[in-house]
């Protein structure tokens, strides 16, 4: 069941986002929200701060920044390497991937833009997009709203990415073919039924904001959430400058990785930026700041939804049973985690340079805003080997194999394979053994059964890493 909250103050319930799984965990009605912990709860000293990092980090992760806005206190803390070549230090202005905690910035301008009468949420976006991106219609049209709050219906991300795309399929992705998935898509549910979150979803809501105001999303942005905060080290496109204090993105196993661009999907998780300026939005979320129209803004964001089964689903931002709010955020080589607490005025940010199986930044930021308890810290990465093959050795792979679950494609992409899974999600796989190959951007291993005459009969697909066992067998399809 779900319903619509009014632009009024109103009691609200949670839902916290978990990145990369992409995953969300509620719990029921307002009556029943308690403090996490003692109303008594003080944020660390620095040096508390730079020992639990240090503690965190001690066999597990590269670099890891945070910052804290706590009453009239603002402090940056910085513990590990940049990985620079340089071998730059890392502090506040080092500059991150972001990942999700960019649709905390879409949800803003989506609040932004109604604020100003520009557009209503409760809009049909197909009123916004070219007539070769028209959606197909279930029950009644999807709105701004649907796509903010992720009850569109719309899949986490498009199908039709080219496995064969260079440098990287989303990279290679173009509007055309985001228009063409869009107007052949036919979702399985009517809108506003049901929780799903969706990258699609709420990088259509970029594309549709910015083609209301004919300009792009990054333009968009910059000019009415960035420049007037401050925020001068954010952006999509790199200046010079922002390239020389980028920290490097790391695998689980602390490799260097290179990050998947989504050009055509930016408002989802695109931006980059760094402790200070993610800092600058929590001091206008918490009121330390009064910026025109963004304020304005944020206090429209806060209070608007979607109540889906008695559980808020405010724009772009997750808000848990103790009332803070939250959003983490994953690429390839990057974790990220945002939390703030209107009621005590504590917000935390931390931004970190590697991609841990664990949501390490997210439990951190919700620690030092709360003083929710630290899970335990994660286990030393137990490092893979890694052979060199060449894409004509690597050839014998590609091809399509079927399983239970569907179809899968596996393609060769230089030293690398690429396999297209069931659900068209593409993943890149590095040579680790004869026929052994992992996902160095996650668990998912895969072991090729090769046949006595050296023939690649099928494959097995670890989503736990081998070592867990429990593979879902595929075998390959005659062409």
């Amino acid at each position: 069941m779900m319903r619509i909250i009014p632009a009024t103050r109103t009691t609200i319930t949670w839902m916290l986002v978990a990145a990369f799984s992409l995953q969300v965990a509620g719990c029921g009605g307002s009556e029943r929200v308690k403090p996490h912990v003692a109303s008594d709860w003080a944020v660390p000293s620095d040096d508390a701060i730079e020992a639990l990092l240090a503690d965190r980090m001690r066999h597990n992760g590269v670099g890891m920044v945070v910052g804290v806005v706590d009453g009239q206190r603002r402090v940056v803390v910085a513990h590990g390497v940049s990985g620079a070549a340089d071998g730059r230090p890392l502090d506040g202005e080092t500059v991150f991937q972001l990942g999700s905690l960019t649709k905390v910035i879409t949800g803003l301008l989506l609040a932004d833009m109604t604020a100003r009468g520009e557009v209503d949420l409760d809009e049909p976006v197909n009123e916004l997009l070219p007539p070769e991106g028209t959606m197909i219609e279930v029950a009644r049209p999807i709105t701004l709203r649907d796509l903010s709050t992720h009850t569109s219906g719309l899949p986490s991300m498009p199908g039709n990415f080219d496995i064969h795309g260079e440098p990287d399929p989303y990279a290679a992705y173009t509007v055309d073919q985001l228009w063409s998935f869009l107007s052949s898509y036919t979702p399985d549910r009517a809108p506003g039924k049901a929780y799903e979150y969706s990258n699609l979803g709420v990088s259509l809501l970029g594309w549709a904001l910015a083609l209301r105001l004919g300009t792009t999303y990054e333009a968009l942005v910059k000019e009415r959430i960035l420049a007037p905060l401050g925020m001068d080290s954010t952006s999509i496109t790199l200046t010079s400058d922002q390239l020389e204090r980028l920290a490097p993105g790391h695998d689980p196993y602390l490799h260097p990785i290179r990050t998947w661009e989504m050009a055509t999907l930016q408002a989802s998780g695109s931006l980059r930026s760094t402790a200070d300026d993610m800092l600058r939005l929590l001091e206008a979320y918490l009121g330390r700041t009064n910026v025109p129209h963004v304020s304005q803004a944020m206090e429209l964001q806060l209070r608007e939804g979607v109540e889906v089964d008695g559980k808020l689903v405010p724009l772009g931002l997750g808000l848990r049973p103790d009332g803070t709010y939250s959003h983490a955020g994953g690429k390839q080589g990057y974790r990220s985690g945002l939390a703030f607490d209107p009621k005590t005025g504590v917000g935390a940010v931390v931004l970190a340079n590697t991609r841990t199986y664990d949501s390490e930044p997210m439990a951190i930021a919700l620690h030092l805003v709360t003083g929710r308890p630290l899970p335990p810290a994660s286990r030393a990465p137990e490092d893979k080997p890694r052979m060199q093959a060449s894409s004509g050795e690597l050839k014998r792979f590609a091809g399509r194999y079927r399983s239970d679950a569907g179809e899968w494609e596996v393609a060769v992409a230089g030293a690398l394979l690429r396999i297209r899974y069931p659900d068209k999600s593409i993943l890149e796989f590095v040579p680790s053994g004869p026929g052994e190959f992992f996902y160095n951007a996650g668990n998912d291993d895969i072991t090729f059964d090769i046949g006595a005459e050296g023939q690649v009969v099928g494959m097995t697909v670890y989503g736990d890493g081998k070592p867990e066992g429990g593979g879902r067998y595929a075998a390959r399809i005659e062409e």
